[in-house]
């Protein structure tokens, strides 16, 4: 069963909101690495709902790829995109002078559209983006996450609970310091998690540490007891965005007390906008951290407007 809830983005004939497929679509390909040449617009696109640029980097230099961009939004009606969804792709292939194809579908191309995309492989690249294959990336990473609670909020918030009970492989970590933490990777980047909390309209659980320092502040012991229990695990995945960073970021740094040497790794609490709620040190106990968690959880409740 899928996770996400393509419906949640309005369709073609959804008024003012018609384009917001299109618009997703554009943010989820940056996110892969594409550069945008043209974007969506409203006038005629001569069969195009975007161009976009891809880079390739070999031993011969670098070499750019003109891709075409169909977007294809029929989560609405369950249909499968059909042939005549799709009309004369080489032509217009050659019209916009691209060398590629991008398929971005909320469902999924018909057998017969399929046989048609792969003859395409012969001459032209070929990229299909079906409804399964961007869920995966979407909630593979905290940056996908981000971009699936602005168009999807609804859905990513029940995945978030449903998913907590899941078991999953770890996912790598080249510092070994974060996922072990937290029930999914947290961001390492702090304006990137303020956005995703603004989209499901939650707080940040950010923890600081000094990567200067031999222990990085202590971050594997005071987080790791801190975070031992798994009711403490599932409280902060369904109340929090966590991000984990350096106060080698600036961003990071202005969280830090002027008199704080991050001997210990700080815990701060902001809302969506980025004002400190709570803020110290990590203390490592694991019923401390249950506590402490609940206590903040407790505290949002009753900031709640009645």
């Amino acid at each position: 069963m899928s996770a996400l809830d393509f419906k949640e983005i309005p369709g073609a004939q959804s008024g003012e909101h018609r384009d917001q497929f299109e618009l997703f679509a554009r943010e989820f390909l940056v996110q892969e690495g594409f550069n945008i040449v043209e974007g969506p617009d409203r006038g005629p696109d001569d069969g195009r709902d975007l161009i976009v640029e891809e880079t390739r980097s070999g031993p011969g230099g670098k070499t750019s790829v003109r891709w075409l961009v169909s977007c294809k939004h029929k989560a609405h009606s369950g249909g499968s995109v059909t042939p005549s969804d799709e009309l004369n792709i080489r032509d217009r292939l050659e019209t916009h002078d691209c060398t590629g194809f991008i398929a971005f579908y909320s469902t999924v191309p018909s057998s017969g559209l399929a046989t048609i995309l792969n003859a395409l492989k012969l001459n032209f690249g070929l990229v299909i983006y079906d409804a399964a294959l961007i869920e995966r990336k979407l909630l593979d990473n905290p940056r996908g996450r981000m971009l699936a609670a602005r168009f999807m909020r609804i859905s990513v918030n029940a995945w978030v609970q449903n998913s907590q009970f899941a078991v999953a492989a770890p996912s790598p970590d080249p510092q070994m310091i974060r996922n072990k933490f937290f029930l999914r990777q947290p961001h390492s980047r702090l304006d990137e998690g303020l956005k995703e909390a603004k989209e499901r309209n939650l707080v940040t659980f950010v923890v600081i540490y000094d990567p200067a320092h031999c222990s990085h502040s202590k971050l594997d012991y005071a987080l790791g007891y801190f975070m031992e229990y798994q009711t403490t695990k599932r409280l902060v995945d369904q109340h929090f965005v966590p991000i984990v960073g350096p106060n080698s970021d600036p961003l990071f740094s202005a969280l830090v007390p002027e008199d704080d040497p991050l001997e210990l790794c700080l815990w701060v609490v902001t809302d969506n906008e980025g004002s400190i709620l709570r803020r110290e040190g990590v203390y490592p106990n694991p019923d401390e951290g249950l506590k402490r968690v609940r206590s903040v959880i407790t505290n949002l409740g009753d900031r709640k407007p009645a």
